[in-house]
């Protein structure tokens, strides 16, 4: 079973409901293991093709990487690589091996899928390949990608399903997320439709700005109307990933409480960033860089440091709607209304153990 899981979530909602303790153990981390990406995605506000120039190192030496998942590893068994792209770093499939040899339970990478057919040596290693794609219409979604390069839409679905039929090969499930714009929204049915005929699971993310939905797209009603349609086909056991809560919370934007640290967030030079991005970027004194965890054995270390330099994570925060802080967030604070997913996990995790 996943014990350090369940034992981390049961910690968070105690100390949450009886003391108030805004600083959860993490239930998994992000780690971006690269700033640099191959695309300039138009909608993406952190990373791009046209933005690498004025970017660090990518990346950090093998072994200083992989000291940082040791360190990542005493706080949680669940990991997330992204980027930028993950797929540009020289040494991605050393370090998705190294994750599951010593012990992260389920291992996920999001991706473009551009490169997947040169790095094919990281299928093996993966719980979880989470794939961007926001509509089957090449001409339309060459423009969102945002490179002078057509056609690099249709080779990115072509290689999706090339990889979707090696599922059960190498035992790694496909994620197609979806990023919802005012431009994209109509054509967001027909992704959901691929992603059936595919054997993939579908999730949506409503385009953001400035780390707030677009206005315009809360406000359109084939918006509402879509993610209403995409909670009953969750509803109804069809392959959706996101909690029910979450898609309610996409459609209404409901009030909670954030707790932000229960997706530890690290950046590629090994930084972990405190208690959020988005809070960190605001440089008011409420977080930012705690520390890097090259300097740590121990994740429980640079927490307690963490929050000595900043304080506890805002109350009432509720700003930010990503699916990465928002859904475990409404875990938390919302236990009962979470059950069911918690059961569902427990069922997923018994194909892993």
């Amino acid at each position: 079973m996943a014990l350090l899981t369940i034992k981390n979530y049961i910690r968070n909602v105690a100390a949450a409901k009886l003391l108030g303790d805004r600083v959860a153990l993490p239930i998994f981390a992000t780690y971006h293991v690269t700033s640099y990406c191959n695309l300039a995605c138009t909608y993406c506000e952190d990373y791009g093709l046209h933005k690498n120039k004025n970017r660090p190192d990518p990346w950090l030496q093998l072994a200083d990487a992989k000291h940082v998942l040791r360190v990542i590893r005493t706080a949680t068994e669940n990991i997330v690589f992204t980027g930028g792209e993950p797929l540009l770093h020289k040494n991605i499939e050393e370090l998705l091996a190294y994750a599951r040899e010593i012990g992260f339970r389920t291992v996920n990478m999001i991706t473009n899928a551009v490169l997947l057919p040169k790095k094919e040596g990281v299928l093996p290693h993966l719980t979880r390949l989470v794939i961007s794609l926001d509509s089957l219409d090449t001409k339309a979604w060459d423009k969102v990608l945002g490179i002078n390069k057509p056609g690099t839409a249709a080779r990115i679905i072509a290689n999706i399903e090339h990889y979707a039929k090696l599922q059960d090969k190498y035992g790694y499930n496909i994620a197609i997320n979806c990023v919802v714009t005012p431009a994209t929204v109509s054509m967001v049915r027909d992704v959901i439709d691929f992603c059936e005929r595919n054997k993939l699971s579908f999730s949506l993310s409503p385009q953001g700005v400035n780390d707030h939905p677009h206005e315009g797209l809360v406000k359109m009603p084939e918006y509402r109307a879509l993610v209403a349609d995409v909670l009953a086909m969750k509803q109804t056991g069809r392959n959706v990933l996101g909690s029910a809560a979450y898609l309610s919370h996409m459609l209404d934007f409901e009030e909670f409480q954030c707790y932000p640290t229960v997706n530890m967030r690290v950046m590629e030079n090994g930084d972990f960033i405190y208690p959020c991005r988005p809070i960190a970027e605001m440089a008011d004194g409420r977080g930012g860089v705690a520390c890097n965890l090259r300097s740590y054995d121990d994740f429980a270390d640079a927490l307690r440091h963490a929050v000595e330099q900043y304080g506890q994570p805002p109350e009432g925060c509720q700003s930010c709607f990503q699916q990465c802080f928002a859904e475990p967030s409404l875990f938390i604070d919302k236990p009962l209304r979470m059950l069911p997913e918690l059961k569902s996990y427990m069922r997923s995790r018994k194909n892993v153990d």
